[in-house]
């Protein structure tokens, strides 16, 4: 009798395990690449990303840098939208309305990497992604600090640090009053001594932010600084946590 008990309980284990696996899939993602400022030769590599975590969990990506198919009727169709690499007004009235209708409507919305650098005059987009990009030393090492490891995107960050090259970017306020805070950066593991891009504005927020997350509106909202190479968007670690972020964008985690 126990080991039939014992049989039950692993084959509805087994069934658990795969209706959760399919629910996974099949999951619309729009990746957004629009700017209307820095262009990142990264850009490419991480369409190139999304579509191969698309293949590799069965998701419909779908890309473009098209502003104008910002509507009710094709945003619709999608769960998530990725904002890669985007950069300063890339959207019209119009346009800007059917984002926020979007995210009331219970959507995800993931920024990587420039999303305090997009839409920064959009109080409504500020809001939502958690502050304005102020600026950044240039590329070099630094050592993240993994906060909640518990997060279906951080669930592989197991150390409690992970040292990586990235653009450290710095905000115009603490989002952490609004937004669970997942990475953030130990300042003194980086140089702003020789910043040539943006001298005279302070980048040490003393406590800094990297990767967070946040319910707005019915929506949810996940935004990571990291993702200014090509080498980035190549790294297991950083793949895992996009793909965590899309699973939690869409509700499926």
């Amino acid at each position: 009798m126990n080991k039939c008990i014992t049989f039950i309980f692993i084959f509805l284990l087994s069934v658990m395990s795969i209706n959760a696996k399919d629910n996974n899939k099949n999951i619309n993602v729009l990746v957004y690449y629009n700017t209307a400022g820095y262009w990142h030769e990264s850009t490419p590599e991480g369409v190139k990303t999304f579509v191969l975590l698309g293949n590799q969990n069965q998701w419909n990506v779908t890309s473009t840098e098209d502003s104008t198919l910002f509507t009710d009727a094709f945003l619709n169709r999608f769960d998530v939208i990725v904002f890669l690499e985007t950069g300063l007004t890339i959207f019209d009235d119009m346009q800007k309305a059917a984002v926020q209708r979007f995210v009331r409507g219970g959507k995800g919305l993931i920024t990587v990497h420039t999303g305090t650098y997009t839409e920064m005059e959009w109080p409504w987009w500020v809001n939502a992604v958690g502050g304005k990009f102020l600026g950044h030393p240039p590329e070099q090492k630094g050592k993240l600090i993994i906060e909640d490891n518990t997060h279906i995107s951080t669930l592989h960050l197991t150390e409690p640090t992970w040292e990586t090259t990235d653009e450290w970017y710095s905000f115009d306020r603490n989002p952490r009053d609004s937004a669970h805070v997942l990475i953030s950066i130990d300042e003194n593991s980086y140089n702003v001594d020789d910043d040539k891009w943006f001298p005279g504005v302070n980048q040490r927020m003393g406590d800094h932010p990297i990767v967070w997350y946040r319910e707005y509106e019915n929506g949810r909202i996940y935004q990571t600084a990291l993702g200014h190479s090509e080498k980035m968007f190549q790294d297991p670690n950083y793949q895992k946590l996009l793909t965590g972020a899309i699973l939690w964008a869409a509700g499926k985690e």
